[in-house]
C-alpha cells in the first residue's frame, strides 16, 4: 500500500493514529504544525462518533474549483451524508501537503448536506510572522488578561470590577474584528463582552429599582403593560454570571464567561473563582429574573400559530409582535409607540 493509499485508508476508517504516523512530522498541512491538524482532525472525527458515525462509508475523486483550482483530492463521505473535501497537494507521486477545500468538485453526482468543517487561523500557522501593529495588538491583549485575572480568587466590587471594561474599550474596538482571522483575541474578547454584562448592571441600577417599585401582577392587563415598558431594557435578559447560594444576603456573584460564548472561534480561559460583590446593583438582578420568568411565560402564551406565521411572515422574538398579531392590548402597545405588525404582501401568478 502506497503513502497516498495508506493516507486515505486512515481518513476513510478515521483512524487518526495511523494517520498521525504517516504524515510528515516536519511537514505543514493547511499551514499548521502536523500536531495541530491531527488534532482538529480527531476532535472532528469524534464529534461524528460520538452520533454513531465511525467511518466514511464512500470516498469520491474531484478538483479544486476556486482556490487551489485543478488540485485533486477526494470527498470523504458519511452513511448521513456528512462529507470532507480534501485536497491532496502532491509533488513527485509525494503528498506534500492536505487542505480542506470550500468548493470542490466531484467526478459524479453526490448527495453532501453536513460539511466537516475546520479552518486554521494565521496564528496558528507554523510561519506565523505578525506586522508590528499586530504585533502591537497581541501584546496588550496579553496585558488585559493578564490584569483581569488579578481578580481570581478574591471579592471585588463591582465599581472596580467595570473599570477593566472602560480601561479596555479602546483596545476592544481595535480588536474586536480579528476573532475571525486571530486565536489570541478570544480570551481578551470573552472576558469584555462578560463584564460588558456587569457594566449594564451597575450603569441602570436605578431603572431596575424603579421596574420593580411599579411591577404590578394584579392582572394580566397590567403585567403585559409592564413587560411592554421595559421589552426594551437593557437588563431585561442578563447573563455572564452566577449567582451564589444565598446571593441576596452575602451580594456575591460568580463571574462566567462561558456563559456569553456559546461557540467559540478560538480557545478561551474559563473563570470560575472571580467572585463579585453586587450590592450596589442587587436590583438588577432582581428585575432581571423577574422580567425574564414572566416575559417568556406570556411569549409561549401567545406565541405565533402556523396561521399567524402564514399571514405575517417572520417574527421578531418578542412579546409585543405577538400581541400585535393578534391585535391584544392595542392600547398598551400604542401607549409605548409599538408601531402594528405588518402582514406580509401575498404574491399572486402572473396570467396571460
Amino acid at each position: 500500500m502506497t503513502k497516498k493509499e495508506t493516507v486515505i485508508k486512515s481518513i476513510t476508517e478515521m483512524d487518526i493514529e495511523l494517520l498521525d504516523v504517516v504524515l510528515d512530522n516536519n511537514k505543514a498541512y493547511m499551514e499548521v504544525s502536523k500536531g495541530a491538524f491531527i488534532k482538529t482532525l480527531r476532535d472532528k472525527f469524534d464529534n461524528l462518533k460520538k452520533q454513531g458515525v465511525t467511518k466514511f462509508e464512500k470516498v469520491s475523486k474531484g478538483t479544486c474549483n476556486k482556490c487551489y483550482k485543478g488540485c485533486n483530492g477526494y470527498t470523504f463521505l458519511t452513511k448521513n451524508n456528512d462529507y470532507l473535501d480534501l485536497l491532496f497537494k502532491e509533488e513527485n507521486n509525494e503528498i506534500v501537503d492536505l487542505f480542506r477545500c470550500s468548493d470542490f468538485k466531484n467526478e459524479e453526482n453526490l448527495i453532501k448536506k453536513n460539511c466537516v468543517y475546520f479552518r486554521f487561523k494565521k496564528d496558528e500557522s507554523k510561519n506565523y510572522n505578525p506586522s508590528s501593529h499586530i504585533a502591537s495588538l497581541q501584546k496588550q491583549v496579553e496585558v488585559a488578561v493578564k490584569e483581569f485575572e488579578k481578580y481570581e480568587n478574591k471579592i471585588t466590587d463591582i465599581e472596580e470590577f467595570v473599570s477593566w471594561f472602560k480601561d479596555n474599550k479602546k483596545l476592544y474596538n481595535s480588536v474586536k474584528n480579528f476573532d475571525w482571522d486571530y486565536n489570541f483575541v478570544w480570551p481578551f474578547l470573552s472576558i469584555y463582552v462578560t463584564i460588558e454584562n456587569f457594566n449594564e448592571l451597575a450603569k441602570n441600577q436605578n431603572s431596575g429599582k424603579k421596574a420593580l417599585v411599579e411591577f404590578d401582577n394584579s392582572s394580566e392587563k397590567s403585567m403585559i403593560d409592564w413587560l411592554l415598558k421595559y421589552e426594551k431594557s437593557n437588563l431585561r435578559f442578563s447573563s455572564g454570571y452566577e449567582k451564589t447560594e444565598n446571593w441576596k444576603k452575602t451580594n456575591l456573584i460568580l463571574f462566567k464567561n462561558g456563559e456569553t460564548f456559546f461557540e467559540t472561534g478560538g480557545e478561551i480561559k474559563l473563570f470560575n473563582n472571580v467572585l463579585v460583590d453586587i450590592k450596589k446593583c442587587k436590583e438588577s438582578i432582581e428585575f432581571s429574573d423577574l422580567f425574564s420568568k414572566h416575559y417568556w411565560e406570556y411569549e409561549k402564551k401567545y406565541a405565533p400559530t402556523k396561521e399567524l406565521f402564514e399571514v405575517y411572515g417572520d417574527f421578531e422574538i418578542e412579546l409585543s409582535e405577538y400581541l400585535s398579531a393578534r391585535n391584544l392590548y392595542p392600547e398598551i402597545l400604542k401607549k409605548y409607540n409599538i408601531k402594528p405588525k405588518e402582514k406580509q404582501e401575498k404574491t399572486t401568478a402572473n396570467t396571460v
